[in-house]
């Protein structure tokens, strides 16, 4: 795990009436004494329920240096939520060694040469052991059982996936930075619906933002799991999400080569969510505030509240009133209503072509590949998806 900064949250202040504390207990699960860090807040009362937030951290880092980088203590104090932050085990691989402390989140790898098919610690229960600390702190404490949330960076991205499809029953919601859903788990079908947040950068060399493609070293690079916007996909499918995203763009302020928009997909009937924000330029790191236009344990927090930001004049909605053909295309594209301004983008976000009030687009100097075309129309902005095929 790299580029995860220390830094204050500056949420709501609360009357303090019981002194916060932070322990690190065992728990004996496999055979094995497993470890996790528990904060409680100082606000704790038994009589009043609180949320409680898992916090997973990457492949081959420890809860310690997690836990302290992103201010866990403080995120649970302020939030007054119980803040658990778990040690996965080393794993190893045969010809690679010890590749340090990994989940079994269902990332892996098929047809590794000589090797065969990877999946890291796939014989460790740590869903299970996840979901015996959950018992011991529904044992032990007020927990509010409505707001069971999961967050992870990169491999821990992918295991707080892999506990929202395989015990959607016990969780509200999850938020994944920088990991997707693990080829091992990628067919399985939750029981339930779960509220989903991830995020990935578009320049992500770790984990890609395509195809989740892992840089082995000397084997190559292989794909460990779906890519970004297809782990999307797969929420808005399972949580019966409306595809029609209200799409937000941050204010562009700071100067750091970095753009941040977000997809939100709404299940209004049952009360469900899967967003998605797109890091335009973005690489495998936590960005935070000052240094970035967004602070990610602040997105993550007003997700799982779901109270979120909507700057009304940035909203981007998806529609079926501009019809654009051919699609696939290779020399020219033709919009079927008059606009003020198109601007296409490539799948970094770059923007490719501009045009005004022009209903025929010449694409023919454009490479193979996912084009996003955003609209000026009636005042409002659309997105329409455009292949390019040679």
């Amino acid at each position: 795990m790299k580029k995860i900064i220390t830094f204050l949250l500056l949420f709501v202040s609360f009357t303090f009436t019981f002194a916060q504390v932070q322990n690190t207990r065992t728990l004996s699960w496999g055979g094995v004494d497993r470890t996790y860090i528990e904060y409680t807040p100082s606000a704790y009362d038994s009589e009043s329920p609180i949320p409680v937030m898992f916090c997973l951290h990457g492949l081959g880092d420890n809860m310690g240096n997690f836990h302290n980088s992103l201010g866990l203590n403080q995120f649970g104090e302020n939030a007054n939520w119980i803040i658990i932050t778990p040690q996965a085990l080393d794993a190893t691989v045969p010809m690679m060694g010890s590749v340090g402390a990994a989940w079994n989140s269902g990332a892996g790898i098929e047809g590794l040469p000589i090797i065969g098919n990877v999946i890291l610690n796939e014989d460790v229960d740590d869903a299970g052991f996840l979901i015996a600390i959950l018992d011991s702190l529904e044992n032990n404490f007020s927990i509010n059982t409505d707001s069971v949330f999961f967050m992870g960076f990169s491999m821990g991205g992918f295991m707080s996936n892999r506990m929202a499809i395989e015990h959607s029953d016990r969780i509200d919601g999850i938020a994944s930075v920088s990991g997707t859903i693990g080829i091992a788990v990628m067919d399985e079908i939750p029981n339930t619906k779960v509220n989903t947040l991830h995020f990935h950068g578009t320049a992500d060399e770790t984990i890609t933002y395509e195809n989740a493609g892992f840089n082995t070293g000397s084997f190559g690079t292989y794909s460990v799991g779906l890519g970004a916007e297809q782990t999307v996909d797969y929420w808005i499918l399972h949580n019966q999400c409306s595809d029609q995203a209200i799409h937000t763009y941050f204010p562009d302020i700071k100067n750091d080569g970095l753009s941040f928009e977000r997809f939100l997909y709404e299940n209004d009937e049952d009360d469900v969510r899967t967003a998605f924000i797109k890091v335009n330029n973005g690489d495998h790191a936590w960005y935070y505030e000052p240094v970035n236009d967004i602070d990610y344990s602040n997105e993550i927090y007003k997700f799982f509240i779901n109270d979120m930001d909507f700057p009304t004049e940035n909203i981007i909605v998806k529609s079926d009133l501009i019809n654009i053909y051919p699609n696939p295309a290779s020399d020219y594209v033709f919009v079927n209503q008059e606009f003020e301004m198109i601007e296409l983008y490539d799948i970094t976000g770059k923007i490719v072509l501009k045009e005004f009030n022009n209903n025929k687009i010449n694409v023919s100097d454009l490479n193979t590949g996912l084009y996003i075309l955003k609209i000026n129309f009636e005042g409002k902005t659309l997105e329409q998806k455009l292949q390019i095929q040679k």
